[in-house]
C-alpha cells in the first residue's frame, strides 16, 4: 500500500513541473530514438545482406562446389573436373534438395575471327534482338531466336576487316569456331577515342544460336547444391567436402573448395552488427548527458521541496520512504522519456527505411533496450539526489 502511495506521489510530482520535467526528458527522447532508429535500421540491413548472399530469388539457399588443381596447366585442356558420378555422390547428402551443373547465362564472349591473315580475338554479343542502328541490311530478329538461324550481325570495322566495304559483306559468310554464319546487317561500330581503346561490341548472335552450335555442352566445372529448408548449410557442406575428398573423379589431381554464402554472411552479419553497435553506443553518449540533466533537476527538486520533506518526517515518514520517493521520480521521468523516445524512434527508423528502401527489423531486444536504459538511467542519477533528500536532518528543517 506505502509503495502504491510513493508512486503516486512520484507521478504527479513529475507532472506537476510539466515544462521542467519535459525539457529534462528531451535529451532522453532524442538519446532513446536515435539508438532504437539506428538498430532496428542496422539489425534491417543486415538482414537484407544475408538474405541476398544466401537465399535465390525462389528462397532457396545454395552452394557452390568448384576444383582447384595443382596443376594451373589442366585449365588449358578444358576438362570437365565434375562427373555425372560425382554429382550422383552429394545429391544423397542428407540436407540436400538438389544437385545439379550450374547453367551459364552469358550476354557476351569472345571467339577468334580470321581477318584477312590475322586472328583476332572479338567480342561476340548474344541477344535476342538486335537494336543497333544499321549501315546494310537488319539486326538480329526475334525470329532468328526463336529458330536458332546461324546469322549475325558485325560492326563496320570488322566488315571492312572482312571484305573491304560493308556493302561487300552483306549476305558473306563468317566462319566462327569451325560453324559458318550468314552476316544479315552491318552496323556503326563504336568510335575509339585512343591507341588503348576497343570497339565495346562487334558481332551480334542470337542467343539460341550460340546454345546450339558454339557453347560448350558439357562445362562441368563446379557443382551447384540446392539445400532444404531449415538445414544447417556449414554441416551440408562438410559432408560434401569429405565425400568428394573420399571418392571425388578429381581427388588425386587437386583439391575441391566450396563457395558456402552462408558462411560468408555469417562473417558479415557480424561485421554489420558490430558496427550498429558500435553506432548506438556513440548515440547513447547523449543519454549519459540527458543523465546529468535529470539529476540536476532532481537536485533542483529536492532543495525546493525542503519544507515538504520536513513535514513528511514530521508525519512519521522514513529515510528510506523519502528515498524511494525521490528514485521513483528520477525512474518514472525517464521511463516516460524512455516510451516517448522508443516510439519517436521507430517513427524515425521507418521513415528512414521507406527512403532508402531498407527494411527495418524490430524485436524484443530494441524494445527491452529502450524501457531498460531509460529506467537504469533514471535510477543511476537519482540515487545521489535521493539520498540527500533522506538525509536532510529535521531539526535543521524546521529551524
Amino acid at each position: 500500500m506505502r509503495l502504491l502511495v510513493t508512486l503516486r506521489t512520484s507521478f504527479k510530482a513529475v507532472l506537476k513541473n510539466g515544462k521542467r520535467s519535459f525539457l529534462t526528458m528531451f535529451g532522453i527522447i532524442v538519446g532513446i530514438g536515435a539508438v532504437i532508429a539506428i538498430m532496428s535500421i542496422g539489425r534491417g540491413y543486415e538482414q537484407d545482406t544475408i538474405k541476398s548472399l544466401t537465399d535465390s530469388k525462389e528462397g532457396e539457399v545454395k552452394v557452390t562446389v568448384s576444383f582447384q588443381p595443382n596443376d594451373q596447366n589442366l585449365y588449358e585442356t578444358n576438362p570437365n573436373f565434375f562427373q555425372q558420378t560425382d554429382l550422383e555422390l552429394v545429391k544423397n547428402i542428407d540436407g540436400v534438395e538438389k544437385a545439379e551443373f550450374p547453367k551459364q547465362e552469358l550476354t557476351t564472349t569472345y571467339i577468334k575471327v580470321q581477318v584477312k591473315d590475322d586472328s583476332k580475338d572479338e567480342e561476340l554479343v548474344l541477344t535476342t534482338a538486335g537494336d543497333k542502328e544499321m549501315i546494310k541490311g537488319r539486326n538480329v530478329s526475334e525470329a532468328d531466336q526463336a529458330l536458332a538461324n546461324k546469322v549475325v550481325a558485325i560492326d563496320d570495322t570488322l566488315a571492312k576487316g572482312l571484305y573491304d566495304t560493308s556493302a561487300n559483306a552483306l549476305h558473306r559468310g563468317l566462319e566462327i569456331s569451325g560453324q559458318l554464319f550468314t552476316i544479315v546487317g552491318v552496323y556503326k561500330g563504336t568510335a575509339v577515342n585512343s591507341m588503348f581503346s576497343m570497339p565495346l561490341s562487334n558481332i551480334m548472335i542470337p542467343k539460341s544460336t550460340y546454345n546450339n552450335y558454339l557453347a560448350e555442352k558439357n562445362s562441368n566445372s563446379s557443382i551447384e547444391l540446392t539445400l532444404k529448408q531449415g538445414v544447417k548449410p556449414n554441416k551440408v557442406t562438410e559432408k560434401a567436402m569429405d565425400i568428394l575428398k573420399d571418392k571425388g573423379t578429381m581427388t588425386s589431381l587437386g583439391k575441391y573448395e566450396v563457395y558456402d554464402t552462408a558462411m560468408m554472411s555469417d562473417a558479415i552479419g557480424s561485421i554489420l552488427s558490430q558496427i550498429t553497435l558500435f553506432i548506438s553506443a556513440v548515440a547513447g553518449i547523449s543519454l549519459f548527458i540527458a543523465g546529468v540533466g535529470v539529476m540536476n533537476m532532481m537536485y533542483i527538486s529536492v532543495s525546493e521541496r525542503t519544507k515538504e520533506i520536513g513535514i513528511r518526517r514530521a508525519l512519521g515518514a522514513t529515510q528510506n520512504s523519502i528515498m524511494m520517493q525521490f528514485l521513483f521520480e528520477g525512474v518514472s521521468l525517464t521511463l516516460i522519456g524512455g516510451i516517448i523516445g522508443y516510439i519517436f524512434g521507430m517513427l524515425l527508423a521507418y521513415g528512414i527505411g521507406s527512403l532508402v528502401k531498407i527494411s527495418i527489423h524490430m524485436d524484443l531486444f530494441v524494445v527491452l533496450l529502450a524501457v531498460g536504459i531509460s529506467s537504469l538511467i533514471g535510477l543511476i542519477f537519482s540515487v545521489f539526489p535521493a539520498r540527500a533528500a533522506a538525509k536532510k536532518d529535521l531539526i535543521d528543517i524546521l529551524r
